[in-house]
């Protein structure tokens, strides 16, 4: 059976991850969050990391019952999650190991770096928003307003409490009097790198609120030399993106189990 391992041993899996620049991988390996699980705690040949709804695969896929192992694994862990394999050997494990059970799901990666942002530009956005919205740096009133509603679970659902999120993430709400009705918000954290999730509330689309919210993220993602990472899972969040300044790099493959 595979082994969960705490957050004081997950340095052993450091040279399993070493290079991977996925702001949850590493997060899980520095211990700020995710869960991570080993073959056996004197094996290292192979991991999966969850955090969130992401699942990633990393080393050199099993064979044999440590193959039937990791597979049980994933249906209990992964069931929901995108999974992530880490090359096409373990993209062949999976279409092998789970022949016609899974859903392949196109992604699109932007660059991950800050050289692409004008400041001046995302300080505008953060003021062209609605009359009546303000654009307010989630405290823990807000995290609770987040945690309420489905639509907006996602900004703070990844970290343990509010304590967690405060101690090691941030974000920015746009307020509509007292309701939150978008946000953008720390998914994943590692050093010097933060993972963006971006939400809003379905009957306040189309009104500049995402993008205010996100370029205060990033904003203060640029004042701290943090490395605010963006991953799309559509060309709606893609456009988003670039209108942030954000330049894309790929499309990218993924699986979720049916």
């Amino acid at each position: 059976m595979m082994v969960e391992l705490g957050r004081e041993k997950r340095q052993s899996i450091q040279a399993l991850c070493e290079g991977n620049q996925e702001v949850l991988v590493r997060g899980a390996v520095e211990g700020t969050m995710g869960r991570v699980w080993v073959p056996g705690l004197d094996d290292g040949s192979y991991c999966l990391v969850g955090s969130g709804d992401f699942a990633f695969l990393l080393g050199l896929p099993p064979k044999g019952p440590r193959a039937l192992d990791l597979k049980s694994q994933l249906y209990q862990s992964a069931a929901r999650a995108f999974i992530y394999p880490e090359n096409e050997m373990w993209e062949q494990w999976l279409l092998q190991e789970f022949d016609g059970q899974l859903r392949r799901v196109t992604r699109y990666a932007l660059k991950k770096d800050e050289h692409h942002f004008d400041r001046d530009r995302l300080k505008a956005n953060v003021k062209a928003v609605p009359q009546g919205i303000r654009i307010r740096r989630i405290d823990e009133r807000l995290y609770h307003l987040a945690m309420k509603e489905e639509w907006s679970r996602d900004l703070c659902s990844n970290f343990e409490d509010y304590k967690h999120f405060s101690a090691c993430g941030f974000g920015y709400g746009a307020m509509k009097i007292h309701k939150l009705v978008a946000g953008c918000s720390a998914y994943g954290v590692s050093e010097g790198m933060m993972e963006i999730q971006v939400d809003t509330r379905k009957d306040f689309r189309r009104q500049g609120l995402a993008l205010a919210c996100s370029s205060a993220f990033v904003l203060e993602c640029l004042q701290k030399e943090l490395i605010p990472n963006w991953d799309a899972a559509n060309q709606q969040s893609v456009e988003l993106a670039e209108k942030l300044g954000y330049v894309f790099e790929r499309e990218y493959q993924v699986y979720q189990l049916l």
